[in-house]
């Protein structure tokens, strides 16, 4: 009996110590993935926000339409 509560006493720090490690990795876990999933979601907003933007100034239709080497302006 003695040997099997000094067993216990042994292990009863590295069993904390897991518990503690798989607490700390929930919480690690239960922060960053809604952040990232958050921040992702808002860059998409954004670059949406910004195609819309251009198209509201024909800004990407004069980008598209920019002709760098003279054939649409020759007459």
């Amino acid at each position: 009996m003695d040997k099997l509560s000094e067993l216990i006493k042994e292990a009863r720090p590295l069993y904390r110590r897991k518990k503690r490690q798989k607490a700390f990795a929930g919480m690690v876990l239960g922060v960053c993935v809604p952040v990232l999933i958050i921040s992702s979601g808002y860059e998409i907003y954004s670059m949406g926000d910004e195609i819309y933007v251009s198209l509201l100034n024909n800004s990407l239709q004069k980008q598209l339409l920019t002709d760098e080497i003279g054939f649409l302006g020759q007459k």
